[in-house]
Order: C-alpha cells, then sequence, then structure tokens
C-alpha cells in the first residue's frame, strides 16, 4: 500500500513538474515570436535569469520578509478568530441562524473595499497589511468552521452521547475531527489568499514588501525584474499551501482521505 501510495506521489509530482515547464516553454515561445509584445513581456529565461540574481541580494530577502511577516500575522489573527467563532456558530442553532445572512452579506463585501479604511487608520504600515489580510482570512475560516461543525453524523454525536460521554469531551472527540477536514480547506484557501491580500495592499497603498518592489520595477522600467518579483511570489505561495497540506496529511492521518497513505507522508 505504502508502494503504491509513493507511485501515485510521483505520478503527480512528475505531472505537475512537467505542466510548469509546458507553461515556461509556451511563455519562452510566445515572447520570442513576439506574439507577447515583448516591451511589456519579458522572455521566461530572462525572468527566470533575473530572479536567481535578485536571490542574491539582501533587498529581495528583505521585502520577502516584509510581505511574509504581514502575511503571517494577519493569517494567525484571522484564523484563530475564524475558527473560534465558527465553532460557537456552529455549536447554536439560534446563532447560527442568527448569522447566517450577516456572514452572507459581509463575505460578499471584496476585501479590497477595506483597504482604504486600512490605510486611514494605520497608514502604509504593517498594521494596515495585517487588517486587510485578517479581514479576508476571517470569513473563510467562520464559514468553513461553521459547516464543519454542523455536519457531524447525528447518529454519532447520539451514541456518545448515549454511551454518556461529557459534552466537554463530544467536543474533542467528535466533532472537532469532523469539523477538521472542513477546517484544513479554510486554511490552504485562506493562506493563499492571505499572501495576494499583503501583496495587493503593498502594491495599492505602498506597504513596505515585495508589492511596493513589484510596483517600483515596473515604475523604473525594470520589467524582468518585475515579471521575476510575480513568479517568487507565486512560487511563495505554491510553498505556502503544500506546507499546509503536508501538515493537514500529517495530522490528519486517521481521516479517509489520507489513511492509505500513513502517517509519516
Amino acid at each position: 500500500m505504502t508502494r503504491l501510495a509513493g507511485t501515485a506521489r510521483a505520478k503527480k509530482w512528475g505531472a505537475g513538474i512537467a505542466g510548469v515547464l509546458i507553461a515556461l516553454a509556451v511563455w519562452q515561445v510566445l515572447t520570442k515570436t513576439k506574439v507577447l509584445d515583448p516591451i511589456a513581456v519579458p522572455t521566461a529565461t530572462s525572468a527566470l535569469s533575473t530572479l536567481w540574481t535578485a536571490l542574491g541580494t539582501s533587498h529581495l530577502w528583505t521585502g520577502v520578509g516584509q510581505t511574509m511577516q504581514g502575511t503571517a500575522i494577519g493569517f494567525g489573527i484571522g484564523v484563530v478568530l475564524g475558527v473560534g467563532i465558527g465553532v460557537l456558530i456552529g455549536l447554536s442553532d439560534v446563532a447560527y441562524r442568527s448569522t447566517f445572512l450577516t456572514i452572507e452579506f459581509l463575505k460578499t463585501i471584496p476585501v479590497i473595499a477595506v483597504l482604504p479604511l486600512a490605510v486611514l487608520l494605520y497608514g502604509t504600515t504593517l498594521k494596515m497589511k495585517v487588517l486587510l489580510v485578517t479581514f479576508g482570512v476571517f470569513f473563510p475560516m467562520v464559514i468553513q468552521t461553521s459547516y464543519g461543525v454542523r455536519s457531524v453524523d447525528p447518529v454519532v454525536g447520539d451514541t456518545a452521547q448515549a454511551f454518556g460521554v461529557a459534552r466537554f469531551y463530544r467536543f474533542f472527540s467528535v466533532t472537532l475531527p469532523s469539523a477538521a477536514p472542513f477546517i484544513a480547506t479554510g486554511m490552504r484557501i485562506a493562506a493563499a489568499a492571505a499572501l495576494l491580500l499583503d501583496v495587493l495592499a503593498e502594491i495599492v497603498a505602498g506597504g513596505s514588501g515585495l508589492g511596493l518592489q513589484i510596483l517600483q520595477g515596473q515604475a523604473g522600467g525594470d520589467i524582468a525584474y518585475t515579471y521575476a518579483l510575480i513568479v517568487l511570489v507565486g512560487i511563495i505561495g505554491v510553498i505556502l499551501v503544500l506546507s499546509i497540506t503536508a501538515i493537514e496529511r500529517r495530522l490528519m492521518h486517521w481521516h479517509e482521505l489520507y489513511r492509505h497513505e500513513g502517517p509519516s507522508t
């Protein structure tokens, strides 16, 4: 079983890497043949070469640190608040019914619409980015958590209650494990959103980080550097999502989605 799981993972990674190489080849061909304007879009080799050179500079890593700081803090706050409030809403029928329309309304508000308020409150500071990221992470986590808590199989809950399992222990032994896949999915979605919102805040509002460096590269006409940073943001996003997926797989090895892979994968 382990060998089969390993083979499946190898095929999955092989297909993913092949897809990336194909996309880079298409990018290169389109720019070399001038289907894409070479003034506006550099070749793939030029962007990657520029990125490789930039990775050896402290300026780039300072931007990475500034971006990741806002992303991590906002993500952490949003997850803690979202999971906590989502659990409270999911456990109470009254709370779920009374907050349903409010949450549905607030989640439709574009996060970018909150940016002017964040800038007004905190200027182009770390607090501004944290507020925007927290807002963007909070609602997916509330929704996923509340849905997860309410998805508990009634038969399982009734059985635990019939055996005299205390409410406190039922929550940790029945409710939370049932909600865990929903929470994990919310975290994967929120992690990518957190990075994008942080970079967006830096580009639009001028906050320090990779977004500001992208804006400066574009303003200075260094298109290759601009695209190199865009590629870097994408790479960081992939690393974030894969890291959360790896942690999820390890912590939830008991779940049917990962049971066949074992806890060590």
